[in-house]
């Protein structure tokens, strides 16, 4: 392959795009669960300080939710979206696995979330349908990235060739 043909496109801006905007949001809920994981149990006394501080009664009660979830669940939390920051970044390697593991990530967060945690960690309509247009959007990009990359393996391979013949007249 030859690196300056300017002609080789090999993903698209709007993967990119996607892929930093997976890295921030699953990096940050990553960092965010898996800290929760082993602090957990500092959620009572935190709370007691809220109360204190006057905070409203509707952040109280989601913190209590959340007190009460066992700190292992949070760290399969933290799994998901590190399986979901290691499949963006082997996207933007335009490597089809990353996809997969991407759409694996999002399946085991949702079932997480909302089958084994449930309560204040619940995803709504709008964040399924969210994750869904992200699916959707990583799909068509992913196949336009793979078209793009496999007609230019091909026209490399045809340029070869004929370089070989070149040679040999």
């Amino acid at each position: 392959m030859d690196p300056f043909n300017e002609n080789k496109r090999t993903r698209s801006p709007w993967l990119v795009v996607l892929a930093v905007l997976t890295f921030i949001f699953s990096g940050f809920s990553f960092l965010g669960y898996f800290m929760l994981s082993f602090t957990s149990g500092m959620l009572p006394s935190v709370i007691e300080m809220y109360e204190n501080m006057g905070m409203p009664n509707e952040m109280i009660e989601a913190m209590q939710k959340m007190a009460e979830v066992p700190s292992w669940q949070y760290l399969l939390l933290s799994l998901g979206y590190a399986l979901a920051v290691v499949g963006a970044a082997l996207m933007l390697k335009i490597n089809k696995v990353g996809f997969h593991l991407y759409v694996i990530a999002q399946i085991w967060l949702f079932v997480m979330s909302n089958l084994v945690i449930k309560g204040a960690l619940t995803m709504n309509w709008m964040s399924i349908f969210t994750t869904i247009l992200v699916i959707a959007c990583y799909w068509l990009l992913m196949r336009e990235a793979l078209m793009l990359q496999q007609n230019s393996n091909k026209f490399s391979d045809y340029e070869e060739l004929n370089d070989e013949d070149d040679e040999d007249e």
